[in-house]
Parts: C-alpha cells; structure tokens; sequence
C-alpha cells in the first residue's frame, strides 16, 4: 500500500467472514481496527474511544448504517464515516450523504478501490487536524506543555490515559494553579471534543440561583421565574461541565449533583420532569473535601462519585524549575496580543525576581505580571521597577508576626521534613512511621507538594 498515515478505524459488519478479512486488510497496513459486529456495540465503542474513520455496512439487522452514521454525529463529530454496501443504490448513496456520510462504497469492492478510499480519508483527517490545532476547540493545548517537574509530567501523563475516557474527574489545587484550563485539556482530549464545554462556578452565585443555574428552572418556580430557563447542565449535553469549586455547592445541591451522576437526569427547579441527559463531569476544588466530609458539609458518597480520578496541581512555589518556560510563553503571548514584534529578553535583575518570588496567586498572578511588564516596558528594556512591589523584594522568605524573615510557614517545613525523610527512607510504610502519620496521608502529601 502506498504511504497513508495511520488512522484509528471503527468497523462495523455482521458477516464475521467479511468483519475478519477487512480487519486483517487495515491492520497490515498499518492501522488500529475496532472490529464491531453489533450497531449497539458501536455505539458503545464512539462512547468510550475516539475514531479517525468509521468504516459501516449498510444493512446491520434491525438497523442500517445510516442509523450508526447519525450517531457518530452525536458522540463524535470530526469522525468521518463511508457506508459500504451490496445494495447500492442510488437512492442510498443520497440517503447516506445527506444524514453526514462522506462517502458510499459498494461491494464487492477491490484492495485498490478501498485503498483509494483510505488515501482521500487520510487527506481529510490531516486537513481536520491541521484546522483544529489553528483554530482550536476552546483550550489551550499548550498550556502545561513543555514543563519538565515532576509533578507536571505526572499531569500530563494523567491527562493522556483520562483525557478519552468517560469518566468523573475531580481536580483539586490552590486558586490560580489551572484547574479549569486543565479541564478544558481533558475535554479537548476526549470524544466530545468538538462539543460544548460549559463551566459552573460555585463561588458566585447564591444557593437558589446556583441550583437555576446548575439544573434550570420551570416558569413560575420562584419569584421573578417569568419563563423556563435551560441549565448548564442541560447546555452541556453531549458534552462537558466543569463544576468549579464543587465544595461551595449547597447540600440540595449536592443530592441534585449525585442523582444526576448515578442516574444521568436532572429536575429543574419547580418540576419534577425527569431530562435525561448525556454530559462528562469535571469539578474542581481548592478545598480539603476529605475535611468537608468529616465536618458533615459535603457528601460522602458524591465525593467517592466525583473522585473516580483525582488530580492534584501543585503550587508554583514547589515547581520552581517550570517558571522559565512559563515566563517566556507569557512574554510572547503578551507581547504578541500587544502588537509588538519581539519580544525583548528579559534582564537578569528582572529573572531573578522573578524566579525568587513564591507566586502565590501561582500561574494566574504569574500571568497578570507579565502582561504587566510588557504593557509597562512597551518594547524597552524590562527593568525591576515595572514589577509590582511584592515582587520587587529582593527577600521573599515569609515573614513572621516579629518581622523576622527568618521564620517559616507550616507548609515549608512540612514540605522540607518529608523531603528529608523520604531522601533517607525509601520504604513509604516505614517513611509514614517515622513522620508519625498514615501512608494515605504521605501519598497525599507528595501529590500536594509535588515529591516524586
């Protein structure tokens, strides 16, 4: 076969002979196959994987390949799909293109003709690709690119084994550490990728109005209901909602919350209509939910439903080795929404403020200075003076209530006494003995502080 670049096929046949023999024919030529004999199990597979190229029979049983090619339009917009076909027609052809097929192959057929196929296919996935990296789905694909801590590389590997599967995600971390451009990456990597990411935030909103938001609500449901309103949740069908800062939801609202994620319906509020719906939850935190849990203000059982995966940012302070590459990206970006053509390199005096100060407002703050500095220097050298004054310190050690730099916070010296004991103690079980705590507790403790 002539040079195709390899694609991620879903095909669908009930004829087992022609299934095998097709599957064989695609693999060696150096594609992965999902061979599929059911539409149901088709269906199942766009749920749970991401295809290139969807290769279908047209008559399949009780339903026919345009049946499957409507539903990869649902479940996977940018896969593209061929029906393929002893009864062709055409009548079917039409039928088929209209409903989103892209094109109509019928049998028999020879290795030259679906090879053919397979080059044009291939041209046009490279086209969608090449288009959604210009353009983009609505997230910043590179945004923790290029970061070489530990804990960064732990995320990004997080991100590429989660990212296309279906299930809940809780992202827990300080303000400003990414939570919600993560969750805009795990949707970007998933199936519903080319569907809507729709955020929530907790934070902002009264307890009534949250759960309007959240839910929607009937016309007449409370004063000033004047007509029905469409929640976010409902907006996101087929799609993804990041519940951001989980933890200020009401306790209402967290029955409401679970029965969605246990039973996939939702009520508004002031009906009891039941809205089955389709829609990936990621909800982040910058709480201790383990703490809510045992104080009695948040759900035991949500909290294991939402924590199926956990991911935990850790704080720029502890990641010191990633801000250069963090600076320099911002720089441009700024430097390029600014209109100016260069951007200049950054002094030394000016790095070494940068690089000293703990950030604790993390990559957000980090990102309001730079945009400060480049709007400040407007194509002239930075100097220490653009910074903002908490920065311009050239001693960032956190000062205690006697004014003594020499005092530190809890956090640095736990951080610095686990380090110490897990440089000499490998064993975790015996390193969590020495610190005097469980080893759930040091595991934790890493993921916070970024130890490896």
């Amino acid at each position: 076969m002539s040079e195709v670049m390899s694609m991620k096929i879903l095909l669908v046949d009930d004829e087992k002979n022609i299934r095998q023999t097709l599957a064989l024919t695609l693999k060696s030529w150096g594609h992965a196959v999902v061979a599929i004999e059911t539409p149901d199990d088709a269906i199942k597979a766009m749920k749970s994987e991401t295809f290139d190229f969807m290769l279908t029979d047209f008559k399949l049983g009780g339903k026919t390949g345009i049946d499957l090619v409507k539903a990869g339009k649902d479940h996977q917009p940018s896969m593209i799909s061929v029906i393929m076909t002893a009864f062709a027609s055409f009548d079917n052809a039409v039928n088929a293109i209209k409903e989103g097929a892209y094109d109509y192959l019928p049998k028999p057929f020879s290795n030259a003709q679906l090879e053919h196929l397979l080059s044009k296919v291939a041209t046009l996935v490279t086209l969608r690709r090449e288009n959604q990296k210009l353009k983009g789905t609505g997230f910043r694909d590179d945004y923790f690119t290029g970061q070489t801590s530990p804990a960064m590389i732990r995320l990004e590997e997080f991100v590429r084994k989660i990212g296309p599967t279906e299930a809940s995600v809780l992202l827990v971390g300080e303000s400003g550490t990414g939570k919600t451009e993560l969750a805009k990456l795990i949707h970007g990597r998933s199936p519903r990728a080319q569907r809507t990411f729709v955020v929530v935030n907790c934070t902002t909103l009264s307890e009534s109005l949250l759960e309007s938001e959240l839910f929607g609500h009937s016309k007449g449901a409370f004063t000033g209901a004047m007509k029905e309103h469409t929640g976010k949740l409902e907006i996101a069908n087929h799609g993804t909602v990041l519940i951001d800062e989980v933890g200020d939801l009401s306790l209402n609202g967290q029955t409401k919350l679970l029965r969605f994620l246990q039973e996939k319906v939702i009520e508004k509020v002031g009906s009891n209509k039941a809205i089955p719906l389709d829609v990936r939850v990621v909800a982040a935190t910058n709480k201790n939910l383990e703490e809510a849990v045992k104080e009695g203000k948040f759900r035991e059982d949500l909290y294991f439903r939402l924590n199926i995966f956990e991911c935990q940012l850790v704080p720029l302070r502890y990641r010191k080795e990633d801000l250069p590459v963090l600076i320099e990206r911002f720089q441009n970006e700024m430097s390029f929404t600014s209109g100016l053509d260069k951007a200049k390199p950054i002094p030394i005096a000016v790095m070494k403020r940068l690089l000293d100060y703990p950030w604790p407002g993390n990559i957000r703050e980090l990102r309001n200075v730079m945009e400060r500095l480049v709007l400040l220097s407007r194509g002239r050298e930075m100097s220490v003076s653009d910074l903002p004054e908490s920065v311009q310190r050239s001693d960032h050690r956190p000062v205690g209530a006697s004014g003594n730099a020499e005092f530190r916070t809890l956090e640095e010296l736990e951080r610095e006494q686990i380090e110490r004991v897990l440089s000499i103690e490998q064993n975790q079980e015996r390193a969590a003995k020495i610190l005097g705590i469980t080893t759930v507790t040091l595991w934790r403790k890493r993921k916070e502080f970024g130890l490896a």
